[in-house]
């Protein structure tokens, strides 16, 4: 009996010992602006939670990525398979199995979020969370108006912060990825373009302007016949503020392509796109959808000629899992695009450090599989637009050093876009195909924003393009959202050139444009982008050679054909 009666003060001698090894793993001083608390949720209230685990050999897949990137090494083009993959970023078994001993028996159900298991889906009640991460979780209204659940800070047990990188979202208010289309002109009908009395391709980047010799010299036509070179556009819902179960959002309008392909590339027509959905997001064909999907599907279609485009519709409230979303949904393809255009982006400090770096970790991956991913750098300058701002602001997942960043410039003549974003991570450091060009810009900007940004990090655009788009809604649609459909078009068609002459798809561009590939560029020396107004600096400039704001230049075709050899 003695025994017995000393057990219930040895198991609560055993939790308090829990207790005292949980160590605070992630914390944020304060709820950001635009987010409302409204109470305590119900201790009942389901969750979901990703635990990202320690990867086998992350540090040992980059340097492959290296390798089948660089354009002068023997394994240029030789990518891995997802299989090949997900040997590098599996976790140690002796992780997963501490991870799973520890969750398991206090959560509804767990199962692995990534096709490889590095990161986990935990379901579980508010107040398991609670008793789990020894946080305290509040209702805070987001935003868009929908009701989401967070924690200023969270705990883990000593014995798993060698095996845990963090838990998402408890205290991440990351808002849903945002569409970086501006309307920076007026609302018009279709026909009042021809109202305007403008030059040919002056000012708008009209499919036709685009495949002139004297400007980007597109070809309209595929010669390779590949069924394996394709196109992925990146869409958006967004769950309802009102709990209803219908989402709000961007669609692609077929009835819209129709009509654009009509009007501007008549040899086009009847040319559509496929569906693919995740998360119950659905693609109206009504009028209620936004800019961005009609600008991102009428720009692939109606400029990529006869290569196959696919829009990925997704749904959520949260941009790091929407963007993972994508990168699973890509992994798991048997035969991705080759190419994937997203026009969309978050203010880099939207997403804690931590989040971003598992995020990017992901396109790493996907560089390793041979995908090109392009992200608009987005249309809010410097600063997006951010009033009385004391630094300028990098966007995500630009600054990730693994995608291409994709901006705007004016047509005629060639001039950096002033609401081009671009700018330097506060997250990411430079890596070394940017060095040289970074050291040199700094060099010629001395002391300019000086104090406003982080000179080691990582910075963005690689290259702009065309920087104003006709479409069915409005008459000037902003440059990066123009910009990036457009050059995911002027890739695949090169990537069409390539397989064509037997050679290997670009994949991840970066390497390649900061060494062969420069000489299919023109580079642009004119223009500056907005910054804060708290400060007489502006934004950048552009000038001679990289900056960060018209980057490495816009593109031309027979110039990178030849520049490929082929």
């Amino acid at each position: 009996m003695g025994l017995l009666r000393a057990l219930p003060l040895l198991l609560i001698a055993q939790h308090a010992l829990a207790i005292t090894n949980m160590v605070m793993h992630e914390s944020v001083a304060k709820v950001p602006s635009g987010f409302k608390a409204s109470g305590s949720p119900s201790p009942s209230q389901e969750l979901k939670l990703l635990v990202a685990l320690v990867q086998s050999n992350i540090t040992g897949l980059a340097k492959v990525v290296d390798a089948v990137s660089i354009p002068s090494g023997p394994s240029y083009g030789k990518y891995l398979t997802a299989a090949e993959i997900a040997e590098y970023v599996k976790p140690p078994a002796d992780s997963l199995s501490s991870v799973m001993d520890w969750v398991t028996p206090n959560v509804a159900s767990v199962k692995p979020f990534t096709p490889a298991g590095d990161v986990l889906q935990l379901s579980l009640s508010v107040e398991q969370a609670e008793s789990l991460f020894n946080a305290k979780f509040n209702t805070y209204t987001n935003p868009n108006g929908q009701q989401i659940f967070r924690a200023l800070n969270y705990s883990l047990p000593s014995s798993l912060l060698q095996h845990i990188l963090h838990v998402h979202p408890i205290v991440a208010f990351t808002p849903p990825p945002q569409a970086t289309g501006k309307n920076t002109m007026y609302k018009r009908s279709p026909m009042s373009l021809k109202k305007r009395q403008l030059a040919p391709c002056e000012d708008i980047a009209e499919p036709a302007c685009l495949l002139a010799t004297d400007f980007y010299g597109l070809p309209n036509r595929t010669i390779s016949g590949s069924t394996t070179n394709k196109i992925g556009v990146q869409g958006f819902n967004t769950i309802g503020g009102d709990g209803a179960s219908e989402p709000f959002g961007e669609y692609a309008n077929s009835a819209d392509l129709q009509t654009f392909l009509k009007m501007f590339r008549p040899d086009l027509a009847g040319t559509t796109f496929s569906l693919e959905t995740l998360n119950g997001a659905v693609n109206l064909q009504d009028n209620s959808g936004g800019l961005e999907g009609a600008i991102d599907i009428q720009y692939t279609v109606g400029v990529a000629g006869d290569v196959p485009v696919t829009y990925l519709l997704d749904n959520g409230d949260d941009a790091a899992t929407e963007y993972m979303d994508t990168i699973n949904f890509l992994l798991a393809q048997d035969e991705p695009p080759t190419v994937f255009s997203t026009s969309y982006a978050n203010e880099e400090v939207q997403l804690t450090q931590a989040v971003s770096t598992t995020v990017c970790n992901g396109y790493m991956q996907l560089a390793a599989l041979g995908i090109s991913m392009l992200f608009a750098s987005g249309d809010g300058g410097a600063a997006d637009n951010v009033v009385g701002c004391t630094t300028l602001i990098p966007m995500f997942p630009s600054t990730c050093p693994y995608v291409t960043s994709v901006g705007g410039t004016f047509f005629q003549p060639p001039t950096a876009f002033i609401s081009s974003a671009g700018g330097f991570s506060n997250y990411f450091p430079v890596p070394s195909y940017q060095a040289a060009d970074t050291a040199a810009y700094l060099k010629s900007i001395g002391t300019t924003n000086q104090g406003f940004y982080n000179p080691s990090g990582r910075v963005s655009p690689m290259s702009r393009r065309s920087g104003r788009c006709s479409s069915l809604l409005v008459t000037s649609a902003g440059g990066t959202s123009c910009a990036t459909p457009i050059f995911a078009s002027f890739i695949a068609l090169v990537n069409d050139r390539l397989i064509a002459a037997g050679k290997p798809v670009l994949g991840f561009l970066n390497p390649l444009l900061y060494s062969t590939g420069r000489g299919g560029l023109d580079d642009v020396t004119v223009g500056e982008s907005s910054g804060c107004a708290s400060h007489s600096g502006g934004g950048w400039n552009a000038t001679t050679g990289w900056d960060p704001i018209s980057g490495l230049g816009t593109p031309d075709f027979p110039a990178m054909l030849r520049a490929l050899g082929i």
